[in-house]
């Protein structure tokens, strides 16, 4: 069992099993967002050096919340598409999750220590020379191999749908 909370502890979540993938996206979508929430009251970044968002992703129903619901807030670019939750006890981003997806995306910010990323996604979007080579794979959009660890960890739910639970927005959200 892996154990994540927002920096005051007041969030926390229980996730068991082992994660889908450590991933790092850059598309402009992740940036905006990652860029939003650090500017948030109290606020910490959730990018890395280069300004990519480092994730790991982890099946839909092998989390669990176990404290501070009530400090969860959606935050979205638009009204339709992915939603971030924010831990407004401390404004920390927490996870991204897509309507209907198997999995969530936690921030590795969340993690301690935050694992290692082992592809990076979204490099059409990245801005000039802020790919470092590292030897870590990355390709423009996602990698088959980033599609085919999605659609292995889908089999192991029995390929269900999964609903977003009801969440209220973040006060500047979309």
């Amino acid at each position: 069992m892996t154990r994540i909370t927002c920096p005051c502890g007041r969030t926390a979540l229980e996730l068991t099993g082992p994660p889908i993938l450590a991933a790092t996206c850059h598309c402009t979508s992740c940036r905006r967002a990652a860029a939003e929430l650090a500017a948030l009251p109290g606020a910490l970044p959730v990018t890395d050096a280069n300004g990519g968002t480092p994730y790991v992703l982890w099946r839909k129903d092998r989390v669990a919340l176990t404290q501070g619901g009530e400090f969860l807030k959606e935050h979205k670019l638009s009204t339709k598409g992915s939603r971030r939750a924010v831990a407004t006890c401390c404004n920390a981003p927490m996870y991204l999750e897509f309507p209907g997806g198997h999995w969530q995306s936690f921030y590795a910010a969340r993690f301690n220590p935050p694992p290692p990323t082992q592809m990076r996604t979204m490099l059409m979007d990245a801005l000039p020379g802020s790919i470092p080579d590292d030897g870590i794979p990355g390709a423009r959009r996602q990698s088959l191999g980033f599609m085919m660890k999605l659609v292995g960890a889908w089999a192991g739910t029995g390929f269900r749908f999964f609903k977003l639970a009801p969440m209220p927005p973040l006060e500047d959200s979309r």
